[in-house]
């Protein structure tokens, strides 16, 4: 007995004429019915009674048989699903986006995880700043984004599924000589005709720092911008100009010459895995377990 043979019975089951079957699974009447009675003897089973000329009845045999068929069938179905999605996993390249903060938030780690156990998989990654990162997902030139959600909330959410994998605080970098840094705290009035340094526009942080000094009622003072957060704090070490990052991305460059200071009502924004909704490969869905757990699923 085949799967076919499962998936003809059901069929015969479903609409109780042969003729109707037979159209429906392309086949004649007399092909089918020497299906069914094939497997009839195969069972030592009657499945169905046909002495009803106009009406199938099916038997106490036939609706037990019925029910395992679908079981079959299903779990067969399952089978092949998984079995197409490993073969998808074989081979391939996945297109990744970021903001440049892979390192800073344990991602690489978890994406060198991910090419072990799958060495078939590529991974070409572009950092990206915050507007080319989402022109890019926009016209689906990446499978996937990470970017920070003062950024993600400018795209579609029907369009687009968004993820949280980690929560950071904007953080006043200071040089320790600045007279600032015997603060615990700094307001928005604290930093009124302050030099002020940052990452580039589009980078996000210039966009929420414009958009802090236009609540506080004052224009920045932007001395300086760079893609560079090394740049930055060489450009403000040793001075009374201050940069504004979010605390773990500057961790790894952070010396004993400078501190990082909250704002009066600290400031948090989150990092998100962004990818396109319902057009992600079985390898993309595979790397987003990676990098949501840091576990193979």
């Amino acid at each position: 007995m085949t799967i076919d043979d499962l998936q003809d019975f059901v069929v015969l089951y479903q609409t109780r004429n042969v003729s109707d079957a037979a159209v429906e699974l392309m086949m004649t009447q007399s092909a089918l019915s020497k299906r069914i009675q094939a497997m009839e003897n195969e069972l030592s089973a009657k499945l169905i009674s046909t002495k009803n000329k106009r009406h199938l009845v099916i038997t106490e045999s036939g609706e037990t048989f019925f029910r395992y068929a679908e079981t079959i069938l299903t779990q067969y179905q399952l089978l092949t699903n998984e079995l197409a999605e490993y073969r998808e996993l074989k081979k391939g390249t996945l297109h990744i986006g970021s903001v440049p903060v892979m390192s800073q938030y344990g991602l690489m780690e978890k994406t060198s995880r991910f090419m072990a156990d799958y060495p078939q998989i590529n991974i070409r990654l572009e950092e990206l700043e915050g507007d080319e990162l989402l022109d890019m997902l926009q016209t689906k030139q990446l499978d996937l984004g990470v970017l920070r959600n003062m950024q993600s909330q400018l795209l579609n959410k029907s369009q687009f599924q968004f993820i949280d994998i980690d929560k950071d605080e904007l953080k006043v970098i200071l040089p320790v000589t600045h007279p600032l840094a015997k603060q615990k705290r700094i307001s928005m009035s604290d930093l009124h005709d302050v030099d002020v340094v940052s990452l580039n526009p589009g980078s996000g942080i210039y966009e929420q720092v414009g958009k802090l000094y236009q609540q506080a009622g004052f224009t920045p003072n932007i001395r300086f911008t760079t893609t560079h957060i090394e740049t930055l704090l060489g450009i403000i070490e040793k001075s009374e100009r201050v940069t504004f990052l979010f605390e773990k991305s500057a961790e790894p460059f952070m010396t004993a010459q400078f501190v990082s200071r909250s704002f009066e009502t600290p400031i948090y924004n989150k990092l998100q895995l962004v990818y396109p909704q319902g057009e992600l490969t079985q390898a993309g869905r595979r790397f987003v377990k990676y990098i949501v757990s840091g576990t193979k699923r």
